[in-house]
């Protein structure tokens, strides 16, 4: 028996890296990361070989080839006949993680239409994530150092954003987050909600929303999770990168993350909430008209991979 030959991890950390789109920059910032991060975890690649830049990293068939520490591309050319490949990836990656054999998700960006125009009833990630929540939907929330936003509402059009918001969901909501960020992060944050007409509704000048449900929401919430109080969307952010460990409850897609892109966009991750596992992605999109050039900015898929990393830890 050949004792010196690597054998198969049994209790190693596995993180599983979706390459996302592959006419996107996905493939090309995972490898740059790849080149300036030293891991703590085996990194599993989830992709096709062909469409991977790097070309020294070992490709196996089978996760059980993977290595304590190891790096390695697990080679999907194809499957569920019709499915854009992204999503082919994606849903092994996933599946890998409800069997427990990889415990943390990365994914790169993947076109939302190629999904949906190849029959899938998903747009993007997290709706697709919302099959195997823990319960209810996932939230969406950003990590970077200095800003923190978690979303209320994400892919939906904003006139349905007024009937979502109500007290028993805002609360709901709230409590989900801040139990999913006591439990990953092992600490204490503190809520910042922003308005969400302009000025906070201007004591119900600017709409009521505010006094009628957001208000009456946070002050159930002030016993069981600290609440910093309401503030007007022009202000909110600011507020919060002042405070340590603040987070901001932002009612729509583009009120949160306009202004989490604009500042922390090159260490800025999206930390999925409410999954039975650790899922993180880079805040960029596929960037069509910067790939395949090598100009892409490889700062923010690092930072995913190396949160995903610590809250393994």
């Amino acid at each position: 028996m050949n004792t010196s030959a690597k054998k198969p991890i049994k209790k190693n950390k596995v993180i599983a890296v979706t390459l996302g789109d592959p006419q996107g920059i996905g493939p090309e910032v995972i490898a740059k990361s790849l080149a300036d991060y030293s891991p703590g975890c085996s990194l599993l690649l989830v992709g096709a070989r062909r469409f991977f830049p790097a070309r020294d990293i070992p490709v196996i068939k089978n996760i059980d080839e993977l290595q304590a520490g190891e790096s390695a591309l697990l080679d999907i050319e194809s499957g569920l006949n019709g499915a854009d490949v992204s999503f082919v990836w994606v849903k092994t990656a996933v599946e890998m993680a409800l069997r427990g054999e990889v415990q943390a998700l990365v994914t790169a960006p993947v076109n939302k239409n190629k999904w949906l125009d190849s029959g899938l009833p998903y747009c993007g990630h997290t709706d697709f994530l919302t099959t195997v929540a823990k319960a209810g939907t996932p939230a969406m929330f950003f990590w970077s150092p200095g800003l923190k936003v978690a979303l209320f509402t994400h892919h939906i059009a904003l006139a349905d954003v007024f009937s979502r918001i109500n007290k028993d969901n805002i609360s709901a909501f709230v409590r989900q987050v801040d139990s999913e960020l006591r439990r990953l992060f092992r600490q204490e944050f503190t809520y910042l909600f922003s308005g969400l007409n302009p000025h906070a509704g201007e004591n119900g000048h600017l709409g009521t929303e505010e006094i009628d449900t957001i208000i009456p929401a946070m002050n159930d919430l002030q016993e069981q999770v600290p609440v910093a109080g309401i503030y007007p969307p022009d202000v909110v952010f600011a507020k919060a990168r002042a405070m340590k460990n603040a987070v901001v409850i932002a009612w729509t897609h583009d009120q949160g993350l306009t202004p989490f892109k604009l500042l922390q966009a090159g260490n800025g991750v999206q930390l999925t909430l409410g999954l039975p596992f650790i899922r993180t992605s880079p805040v960029h999109g596929t960037a069509y008209d910067i790939a395949g050039q090598g100009s892409a900015d490889p700062a923010s898929m690092l930072a995913a991979i190396r949160l995903a990393e610590s809250l393994l830890c």
